[in-house]
């Protein structure tokens, strides 16, 4: 997260907005639960276990959504092997 949502400040290190003081703190945490999950997923997918791959990719792009959440997620639901 980048810009405060409220005011469109620039966010620094903390997860307080430094010009309105809005707290972030849960909205950073999902976002690494994302990061983390996405991960998880890619190495579920790597050892050839698709329905955990599948399921952490899904909850990923529920905390939030990325490019590369989405791609993971089409990739796994419509798979290329055989």
């Amino acid at each position: 997260m980048e810009r405060c949502t409220a005011c469109r400040s620039r966010l620094g290190d903390s997860p307080l907005c430094p010009r309105c003081g809005c707290d972030f703190t849960l909205a950073i945490r999902a976002e690494k639960q994302a990061d983390r999950l996405l991960c998880k997923s890619v190495l579920a997918w790597s050892s050839g276990n698709y329905a955990l791959a599948t399921a952490c990719a899904l909850e990923s792009q529920a905390h939030k959504q990325q490019r590369l959440t989405k791609v993971v997620t089409a990739l796994l639901q419509k798979p290329f092997w055989g």
